[in-house]
């Protein structure tokens, strides 16, 4: 092997490796397409925009926004005081794959799926349903 070759091969390494991280390390800070099948947990700066929410409600964590839609039909949510969300006896935990439910004053619904929003669709949505 050639001495001068040994700094340039290292260099293509280095690189090519750098190339490899940068896309996952990308694809852990922004939301899934589908986060039907991952969980996400949740903060106390939340909001649940349940008006019309037969199917599904709104949600907003922190900065991150999604709708969450439910397995079946969910009319306690729109009257309950008390919403909240659990998996599998945790709190503050949403997963989708119907693994969690949304917890009312009288009944419990099951989350089918999580889509993420973005703010801007958030907001279109919320105002929307609140005509």
């Amino acid at each position: 092997m050639n001495v001068t070759s040994l700094p340039a091969g290292f260099a293509a390494l280095v690189l090519s490796t750098a190339a490899l991280i940068a896309p996952a390390a990308q694809a852990a800070e922004t939301p899934s397409a589908s986060a039907g099948d991952s969980c996400i947990a949740l903060s106390e700066d939340q909001q649940i925009v349940r008006a019309g929410a037969d199917r599904d409600v709104l949600l907003r964590n922190g900065d991150q926004h999604y709708r969450v839609v439910f397995k079946t039909s969910c009319n306690n949510a729109v009257t309950s005081r008390r919403l909240a969300f659990e998996t599998q006896g945790e709190s503050n935990q949403l997963c989708g794959d119907s693994r969690s439910e949304l917890k009312t004053d009288r009944a419990n619904c099951t989350v089918e799926r999580i889509e993420p929003l973005d703010a801007a669709a958030f907001k279109r949505m919320a105002r929307q349903r609140s005509r």
